[in-house]
Parts: C-alpha cells; sequence; structure tokens
C-alpha cells in the first residue's frame, strides 16, 4: 500500500480545494457566529486499527494550522462509540463538539445531531453518493444530520489460485455460490465464510433480503422482512451453513474480525467483505493470501442488491462551538482529504468526483475492485430511518442466530421477531 500524504502535503492540498468550487465556500463565508472566536474543540472519533491515531494526529494537526483552533479528540472503537454517543445524547451533554457517526445508528440520532443543511452548499451535496446523503437525512423534516466521510460496499474477495486449479469461476448467482462452495470445501477448507452473530448478521440477512426481493417494511412501515422473501433468504443463509456445509460449523459466534480472518489465514476460499479488507488481504504481514486472492461483484439472486452504507461525521446538538465544529467536518471530505483517506486505509470516497478520480488513477484488479464496488454503491440500500427501527434491528440479530443454530426455524424466527417488531414500532409512532 502507497504510503499517505504528510502532513504539510495534506494542508497545502486541503487549502487549495477548500478554496475551490468542488468543496464549497468555507465556513466563515456563511457568517457563522463562532468560528472566529473559538480557539478549542472537542472530538469523539472512530478508530479501526493501529494506523487511525497517526492518522487523526494529522488531520487534526492540519486543520489546526489551517484555522487555529485546536481539536482535542478521543478514539473509540465503533461499538462502544455508538454507545457512548447514545448515553451522551440522553444527558444533552455538551461535552463533544464532532460525533463519528454511521447511517447504520443514524435513526437513533436524528434529535440530537445539529442539521447540516446551512452548512454545506446544495451544488456541494450533489457530489457526495445520494445513497449516502438519503440515509442521513431524516425522514421526517428533510435535515441532513451527518456528512458522509466514506462509503462501505461489499465484495467478493476469493482465492483466486485455488479457483483456478478447481477450474471454477467466482459465483456470480446463489446456485453457483453453493456450487463453487462445495467444489472448494474440503480437507479442512471451506469453500465461504460469512458472519453469523450480532450486526453483521443482520446486514447479511438484509442483503439476501433484498436479493431475494423482499424489504424490511412497507410504505405505512408495517413489517415485512417475514414475508416470503424473507423465508427464502434466511432460508439460503442457514442452509449455507447447516445443509450445504460450505462454511466453517461456528460462523453462528462469528463478526467482522472472525469473518476476515477466515479468509486471510487460508482456511475459507471466499469471503464477502468491505473496502478496507482490500488492503487488509494485500498486507502480507496481515495476510498469507496476500499475493493469491482477487475480486468480483456479489452473487445476485432475483436482484443484485446489497446494502450501501457509510461512517460520516456530525455535530452535537447541544455543542455551543457548532460553527467550528462544521468547519472541522469540511475540513475532512475535501477532495484532497477523501483521497488520502482511501490511500492511508482504502476507504471508499463519500463524493463521486473523488471516487471517478481514485477509479482513473487504478490500475489492474485494483481498478477493477473499485469499479465494481462504485456499481454497488450506486444501486444500493440502507435500512429503514423510522422510530425505533434500531431496536427492531437488535430483534432481527436475534432471529437471524436463532435460525442459524437451527434452534428455531427461518419462518418461526422471523414471524417471532416480526410481532415484536411491530409492537416496537408502534410504541415509538412509527406506524402510519
Amino acid at each position: 500500500m502507497s504510503s499517505a500524504l504528510n502532513r504539510r502535503q495534506f494542508l497545502t492540498g486541503s487549502m487549495a480545494l477548500a478554496a475551490g468550487a468542488a468543496a464549497g465556500p468555507l465556513l466563515a463565508a456563511c457568517g457563522g457566529g463562532d468560528s472566529g472566536n473559538v480557539t478549542e474543540i472537542n472530538a469523539l472519533l472512530i478508530t479501526g486499527g493501529d494506523r487511525y491515531p497517526a492518522y487523526w494526529e494529522k488531520v487534526t494537526s492540519a486543520f489546526t494550522e489551517r484555522t487555529g483552533i485546536t481539536v482535542k479528540y478521543d478514539l473509540l472503537q465503533f461499538t462502544p462509540l455508538t454507545s457512548k454517543e447514545i448515553t451522551l445524547a440522553a444527558a444533552r451533554s455538551a461535552q463533544y463538539d464532532v460525533y463519528s457517526t454511521h447511517t447504520a445508528q443514524i435513526g437513533a440520532f436524528f434529535p440530537h445531531f445539529e442539521p447540516l443543511n446551512n452548512y454545506f452548499d446544495p451544488a456541494d451535496l450533489a457530489d457526495f453518493f445520494p445513497v449516502a446523503i438519503t440515509y442521513m437525512t431524516n425522514p421526517a423534516n428533510g435535515e441532513l444530520a451527518a456528512i458522509p466521510r466514506n462509503m462501505d460496499a461489499r465484495t467478493q474477495y476469493y482465492r483466486r489460485d485455488l479457483y483456478e486449479a478447481a477450474g471454477v469461476q467466482p459465483a456470480t448467482t446463489w446456485e453457483e455460490l453453493v456450487a463453487v462452495g462445495q467444489e472448494l470445501t474440503g480437507d479442512g477448507r471451506f469453500g465461504l465464510v460469512l458472519p453469523g452473530q450480532g450486526d453483521p448478521a443482520q446486514r447479511q440477512f438484509a442483503d439476501f433480503l433484498w436479493q431475494a426481493g423482499g424489504e424490511w417494511l412497507d410504505q405505512n412501515n408495517n413489517v415485512t422482512f417475514n414475508s416470503d422473501a424473507g423465508v427464502e433468504a434466511l432460508t439460503f443463509y442457514r442452509d449455507l451453513v447447516q445443509t450445504h456445509r460450505i462454511t466453517p460449523s461456528d460462523v453462528v459466534t462469528y463478526q467482522w474480525n472472525e469473518n476476515s480472518a477466515g479468509f486471510t489465514n487460508g482456511t475459507c476460499a471466499a469471503v464477502f467483505d468491505w473496502p478496507g479488507a482490500y488492503a487488509t488481504f494485500g498486507d502480507p504481514s496481515l495476510s498469507t493470501v496476500s499475493d493469491a486472492f482477487a475480486t468480483a461483484p456479489l452473487p445476485a439472486h432475483k436482484t443484485g442488491i446489497s446494502c450501501a452504507i457509510s461512517h460520516g461525521l456530525a455535530i452535537n446538538k447541544y455543542s455551543r462551538k457548532k460553527d467550528a465544529a462544521a468547519e472541522f467536518i469540511k475540513f475532512t471530505v475535501t477532495p484532497e482529504a477523501l483521497v488520502d483517506q482511501y490511500t492511508e486505509f482504502k476507504n471508499y470516497p463519500s463524493r463521486m468526483s473523488t471516487a471517478d478520480k481514485v477509479i482513473a488513477d487504478a490500475q489492474g484488479m485494483e481498478k477493477q475492485w473499485l469499479s465494481d464496488l462504485r456499481t454497488t454503491i450506486e444501486n444500493g440500500k440502507e435500512w429503514p430511518k423510522v422510530p425505533g427501527f434500531d431496536k427492531v434491528s437488535t430483534v432481527v440479530q436475534t432471529a437471524v442466530q436463532n435460525a442459524l443454530s437451527n434452534q428455531m426455524s427461518p419462518k418461526a424466527a422471523l414471524d417471532a421477531a416480526a410481532e415484536e417488531s411491530t409492537r416496537i414500532l408502534q410504541q415509538a409512532g412509527a406506524l402510519r
């Protein structure tokens, strides 16, 4: 992986881009009231590996040199970060001015994030992938709750060497996924690895649900994930583990780390994974298959839809330094900053124009991988952003785990989850 820009390069490029039309007007031009007087803001930012502390230090130092505003920050991994933000939001705390966030949980934060509509020019917002802007916008009032820093969608990673030796191609359909997986399963190796626990299991079910032609809710927010399509999706998911046996038998305990490890350690011949995995899989110090993998689009069924989600940054509604916080957020999503983030982590840019540049500059397998990801993102979906759906997600996670472990049939698990989810949505006032 090529080295990231140094702080001076990042600062110089960000300054130039911030001044241009691509990055929109500087916050000061919006007439914000506090940024000229504020000298320090606080941020709660996401981390996810050894390189993140140095990355955030580079970004915040460059921002300080650019504006004179110091960013004091704490770093947390995704799950504890979300839990802490929920607690702080409930307390209406002003401890942090900027929050890292994610489209998967943002529905719970709509009342607690400051709308960003007035901080970003409409023409600038039009450069971000629409799926990200749509799902970061509160459907009740049209207020943009966060700005996307990068896009997340999954790709099929597979062992090129094993596939060539077996004379098979990466699966393009559910049926092919089973056939190829069976061909490559044996002698202590499995054809596929999937997550089967917690939020990752719900996300995998979501892909299968959409690919089977189903939806989570209807237009009136009535539960539909237990439809025939939902049952087909969860049955297929379970059968990959219990009937076809092309995955490790204990995948019901796997989340993202275990899912990726099943591929990097050479145990499994294919995995569906996120953009950051491209860098991990290609790093010889982290992967035993660094010179033996390739990528392909995800298999499809009735549709080829998969989730397209995004990490973002938001302003704490209870902050007393909102303008300065917005200036920092704008600084982190200039095209130069997004290219730097891609170079560092292989995080897919949230701006369409920047994604175009990254694809144009890429070569070989990386270029094809980026192009496949763009197609997935442009056709992707997210979970409904209605009151109470964060609790529904937890209920569905349990249903998926019960089905994958053969504790309940897929239909019984989904019907029970649908009944409980309906009560949740009714109590939250989401049903129309």
